[in-house]
Formats: structure tokens, C-alpha cells, sequence
């Protein structure tokens, strides 16, 4: 199974090259890594030319305008120009651990979302990341215990809104909620549901959202918040305005349709811009 890794990235080239050296070190590499660039200029692809012809894997930069914070058209972008099946996402801030494309790669599948969640790294621990510090994983266990055992308490509980989809009993339809800054699905099941809904400007929710659609077209959550790890990069809070924003409104709005009006039909747009750092 091929498997291409989409990043979504804005403005922070240090932090993508950290991530770039995490997948570099995967017990399965990925056969492709696709940049969601949401209008970094200079353009991300100057910035990491001089590590890209390093990397055991393929590497395309796709670039959209910066009009705000456009992260799901950004992410349907790099959706659109993934050569593969499944589809692995994580954010610029999210280190994965040494197995964690292993893992989500044995339970993708047509029908099948993988969810997973990340560990946070606190302040002090954040500046201590390098090059170094990913390729030699030490990164990994930089974790209090308390964020671990909260993550296992989160696995059950996901487990159990699964088992109750899978049984078809009455309980919250937008659980397990997906976090885009660690999943993976199969790129025909985001067709289905038209990806990521555009009309999300701003932070928050798209992710939820998409989650919720691909439930309504039948697809199956599976729970890996233990076994999936990926460490969060630690940073000050950068949308705390985001509860009182048009996308938290637009959420709770009852769906009939999992099809996304704004979305993946509508590409490739006019002013995307795709390189192929590494072929």
C-alpha cells in the first residue's frame, strides 16, 4: 500500500523541516509528501530546497494566495494532487513518532477513517527540538505522563462511540470527532464526500466537519489515539477568538447531505501553484 503524508503548513519553515526529518525516520516511509501551503511567501519551496534532495521520499509543494486562513481549500489542493489511495494528514506543529505511518497504514481502507490524536510538549521542551533531537527520536519520550494516560482514556472512549456505529445505537452523530492534524483516510472516501467543505474561512471545525460527512457516506471510524503518536510542538494559543467566529455556527447547522457544496469538484484552481521538489 502506497501512502502519501499531506502537511499543512503556513509561515513556519522550521517547523515543517522538522517534521520532513520525523518522516524521514518512519519504520515505513512514505512513498510521497504532499505541502498544503496556505500562502507562505517566500514560498516554502525556496526555503527547503537545500533538504528535499535528502529525503527517501517524494516531495511536492502546493501553494495557494494568502487571503486568510483558507486551511481546507489548502488541504483539498494537496488532495487533489496526491498520486496515491491513502492519504495521511498532519499539521506543521505535529512531530509523528518512528511507527506512526506503520500504524495508520495497517488499518487504512476503502470504507475506513483512521483517527488519532497528538501528545503535547510542553514549553520548556519545544526549544529543545532539532534535527537531532527527531532523527534520533529522543522527542518521543518527552511527554508528561498525565497526557499519556489522558490519551488512553481517550481511546476508549472512541472505541466505544465506534462499537456504537458499528451496532447503530442512538448517541452524538458527530463522535469520534476527527483531528486533521493526525488521520488518515482514503482519498475515493473524501471524493465521496466532495473533502474538506471550502466555505470553513478561518480557524476551526472544517476538520470536525469532514469527519462528520464521511459517518453520513457510511464510513467507518477506527480509533488508533495509542498506537498512532505524534507529538504537538508547544506554541502560544493563535486563534482564541475562534468560538465566536461564523465556522462554530456553521458546524451546528443540521446536515442532510454528506457532499460539501465548496470542494474538490471545484479543483484545480487557477492560482495553485504545485512543484515537484523531489521526484
Amino acid at each position: 500500500m502506497k501512502a502519501t503524508v499531506i502537511i499543512a503548513a503556513y509561515e513556519w519553515p522550521e517547523n515543517v523541516r522538522l517534521v520532513l526529518h520525523a518522516l524521514s525516520r518512519q519504520s515505513v516511509p512514505p512513498d510521497e509528501v504532499v505541502i498544503a501551503d496556505d500562502g507562505t511567501e517566500p514560498p516554502l519551496s525556496r526555503r527547503l530546497a537545500d533538504m528535499v534532495e535528502t529525503l527517501p521520499f517524494r516531495v511536492v509543494h502546493v501553494w495557494q494566495p494568502d487571503e486568510g486562513f483558507r486551511a481546507a481549500r489548502s488541504r483539498n489542493n494537496a488532495i487533489h494532487e496526491a498520486r496515491n489511495d491513502m492519504l495521511a494528514f498532519l499539521d506543521q506543529d505535529v512531530l509523528p513518532h518512528r511507527n506512526w505511518l506503520k500504524t495508520h497504514r495497517a488499518s487504512a481502507g476503502p470504507g475506513r477513517v483512521c483517527l488519532a490524536r497528538v501528545l503535547p510538549l510542553n514549553e520548556r521542551d519545544s526549544p529543545r527540538l532539532c534535527p537531532e533531537a527527531i532523527t534520533g527520536g529522543s522527542f518521543e519520550s518527552w511527554h508528561d505522563i498525565f497526557y499519556v494516560t489522558k490519551l488512553a482514556r481517550q481511546q476508549k472512549k472512541y472505541l466505544g462511540y465506534a462499537l456504537m456505529r458499528r451496532l447503530g445505537l442512538p448517541f452524538k452523530r458527530t463522535r469520534p470527532s476527527l483531528s486533521s492534524g493526525n488521520a488518515a483516510a482514503w482519498k475515493s472516501d473524501l471524493f465521496k464526500v466532495n473533502g474538506f467543505d471550502e466555505a470553513y474561512i478561518g480557524w476551526g471545525q472544517e476538520d470536525d466537519d469532514l469527519g462528520r460527512r464521511l459517518y453520513m457516506a457510511g464510513v467507518r471510524p477506527v480509533p488508533l489515539l495509542t498506537t498512532a503518536l505524534a507529538s504537538h510542538i508547544h506554541h502560544p494559543v493563535r486563534h482564541p477568538e475562534w468560538r465566536e467566529g461564523p465556522n462554530l455556527k456553521r458546524y451546528r447547522e443540521r446536515l442532510n447531505n454528506p457532499r460539501c457544496e465548496l470542494g474538490l469538484d471545484d479543483h484545480p484552481h487557477p492560482d495553485v501553484k504545485v512543484s515537484v521538489l523531489k521526484d
